[in-house]
């Protein structure tokens, strides 16, 4: 039951300028754009996908506003070194259990983290969307702390490459919204047409029910390519720096999983007579 979940979000602001000396920018475009979009069904953020896509979108009833507890914001140019982070962060925020971090300073992180904890909050996802956000050190430091205030916790390198992972709370919140992982299923006419598409589990971007809603009326044979083409239409927000830890960009990542999918939901596509 979604009732049984309350989500804060918090994240840097879409700041398009540039830093100036000494300090650093952590930009909270990917939510703004992507993430408060598709939980909102495009009731709030920026952007809005063609029409085939929001009319694909009716059927699944992806409006969660009602379950989204607050939005933390916080400035997207700051010094590289916060001394008052709590400055930066309401004096009382949302009664909430799960908490999503995307794009906040690592100071202001680490503050914020400490005061959900006093505030119900029983898990957290950041998605290092970024390398220059999040490193491994402060990965281990965040999972050092979340340990100590019994918060369950996971880093995935994309957000779309998240999947059950043994944390019952974050498992459950997972299936029950339908993020993470893209899975999904289609439906052949004799003809070997794609006559629909079921999205289980969606890109927490929206991604996924973009590409769901364009292959429908595809040949079978064209639909690894035409998900390959209608993904990188849509856009991806991930980076396209190198991540020193895995040798290779997120945006790419990213890429291979929604390929890797399309390929094994063609492989299992059901025919009808």
């Amino acid at each position: 039951m979604k009732e049984k979940f309350k989500i804060l979000i918090a994240s840097g602001a879409d700041e398009p300028a540039a830093p100036g000396p000494f300090q650093v920018r952590y930009s909270g475009e990917y939510v703004h754009r992507r993430l408060l979009p598709h939980l909102t069904d495009y009731k709030r953020g920026k952007g809005v996908p063609d029409k085939k896509c929001l009319e694909y979108r009716k059927r699944f009833n992806l409006d969660n506003s009602k379950y989204i507890a607050g939005i933390i914001l916080t400035p997207g140019i700051l010094p590289q070194i916060v001394d008052e982070p709590e400055e930066f962060i309401p004096s009382e925020i949302p009664e909430h259990n799960i908490l999503i971090a995307a794009g906040v300073h690592p100071d202001i992180m680490i503050e914020l983290i400490e005061k959900a904890a006093g505030n119900g909050c029983r898990a957290l996802i950041a998605p290092r969307e970024d390398p220059s956000w999040i490193d491994s050190v402060l990965e281990r430091k965040i999972r050092g702390l979340c340990a100590g205030l019994g918060i369950e916790c996971v880093f995935p390198r994309p957000f779309c490459a998240l999947q059950k992972s043994g944390f019952a709370f974050i498992d459950e919140f997972l299936e029950t919204f339908g993020l993470g992982k893209p899975e999904y299923e289609i439906t052949l006419n004799k003809n070997g047409i794609i006559e629909d598409v079921l999205v289980r589990y969606s890109a927490p971007c929206g991604a996924t029910y973009y590409v769901a809603a364009g292959l429908i009326g595809m040949k079978k044979e064209e639909a690894v390519e035409t998900a390959n083409k209608l993904w990188h239409c849509y856009v991806c927000l991930a980076s396209g720096k190198i991540d020193p830890d895995l040798g290779d960009s997120i945006m790419h990542i990213a890429a291979h999983i929604n390929l890797a999918v399309a390929k094994k939901a063609v492989e299992k596509g059901s025919g009808r007579v």
